[in-house]
């Protein structure tokens, strides 16, 4: 009796489990199975928004504060991050500053030097 783990054919293997992937019938040109594939992949794809369109909708709605007052979201929220950094919270304002745009950049030059140069710099800096 043949065992049942091994594939008889060239099957491709899956790179997760290592069994043979099921052969199904491939869809050829005017299959109304491909077509209604199709249809359900895009309905499927349309309904499911992205994270970020989720964020960017929720930010754009009204919610009511604790005062009773209905304001954008986002404005709230921007000013629980102000008054986070207001009072001393590090991480919210660097939030805020990298947000405006002031977000300090690192420099780092590279430079092909000869080593002559740098021991005539090392020489001046340490005064020899």
């Amino acid at each position: 009796m043949a065992d049942e783990n091994k594939p008889t054919t060239n099957r491709p293997v899956s790179p997760l489990n290592g069994t043979p992937v099921p052969v199904g019938q491939p869809f050829v040109a005017g299959d109304l199975r491909a077509v209604e594939a199709q249809k359900k992949a895009v309905a499927a794809r349309n309904k499911r928004k992205t994270l970020r369109e989720e964020l960017l909708m929720l930010l754009s709605g009204d919610i009511v504060d604790r005062k009773g007052r209905t304001v954008q979201a986002q404005t709230a929220m921007s000013n629980a991050l102000l008054k986070e950094a207001l009072s001393g919270n590090t991480k919210a304002f660097e939030i805020i500053r990298d947000t405006i745009g002031e977000k300090p950049v690192d420099k780092v030059m590279v430079a092909d030097v000869d080593q002559n140069v740098i021991n005539e710099v090392e020489k001046a800096v340490l005064g020899e």
